[in-house]
């Protein structure tokens, strides 16, 4: 059953990751003026660009283009992060940490709080069942020397 959590937890976090990897190669392109979408993505644009240019805080100096090319930087570390832990990877759960780190520099880079905290605050709370469910079971015995 908690293998089952586990691999529960890692599809949702790869759907959540190639979610942030298509909404970041489609605003970079709609930011670089490689295409020009209407509807969601321009007003999308439209809002992160007031965003950055209100805030008094920006400490990396993010612009539209390099905030939505981090936006897809944590889409492949969760993803890739989520298809380790799949195979039971510590490279995996390590990915999913470089996640959850990322996620929350952005508060503090733009010094702001926002709801979205509570989907880091979910995303922890998750990677916490991940790491206890996705547990290798240990094996009970005698104790044999050898690799």
């Amino acid at each position: 059953m908690k293998r089952k959590l586990a691999i529960a937890i890692c599809l949702l976090f790869l759907a959540s990751g190639l979610i942030r990897i298509g909404v970041g190669c489609m605003m970079i392109g709609q930011a670089a003026g490689w295409w020009a979408q209407e509807g969601e993505a321009a007003e999308a644009l439209a809002d992160t660009q007031r965003f950055i240019s209100e805030k008094k805080s920006n400490i990396v100096g993010f612009t539209p283009i390099s905030y939505f090319a981090f936006i897809l930087f944590m889409g492949l570390t969760i993803s890739l992060g989520a298809i380790g832990q799949i195979w039971r990877k510590q490279w995996g759960l390590v990915l999913i940490g470089i996640y959850l780190l990322s996620h929350g520099w952005l508060f503090v880079n733009f010094m702001t709080v926002n709801p979205k905290i509570a989907l880091l605050g979910l995303a922890s709370l998750l990677t916490l069942i991940l790491f206890w469910a996705n547990r290798r079971p240990k094996l009970d015995g005698g104790s044999m020397s050898g690799p």
